[in-house]
């Protein structure tokens, strides 16, 4: 009961704050919304990321220098937690909001892309 509270906690912060930056920047919500929840899933990701690498390079260096073992290198393995999937939920909609809203234009390039070949 608590985790699928936290995911739906994670997205309902992930849009007031897109949206309060997309007041901030004077654009429009949509032109936003999937860059912006792209951006904001990254952030962890990458964090995550560098975290571990950091901790090889000590692990190694260590090893290196004194010949102790100091935890060996471990694989980078992206664990879903309640946040990091309630920012994924959030990206994955935004992307289908998006699809829907710019529809026609998708529509008009396919067309566009089918005389110019023709």
């Amino acid at each position: 009961m608590k985790k699928p509270v936290i995911v739906i906690l994670t997205m309902l912060i992930e849009m007031g704050l897109l949206w309060a930056i997309s007041i901030l920047i004077k654009w429009n919500l949509m032109e936003f919304l999937f860059i912006g929840s792209l951006l904001l899933f990254a952030i962890p990701w990458l964090f995550l990321y560098f975290n571990n690498q950091n901790q090889n390079v000590y692990n190694a260096s260590v090893r290196g220098m004194t010949g102790q073992d100091a935890g060996g290198v471990k694989l980078f393995r992206f664990r879903f937690s309640p946040i990091i999937l309630g920012l994924v939920l959030f990206m994955v909609l935004s992307f289908c909001l998006t699809v829907f809203y710019y529809y026609e234009y998708f529509i008009e390039l396919t067309l566009f892309i089918h005389v110019a070949k023709g």
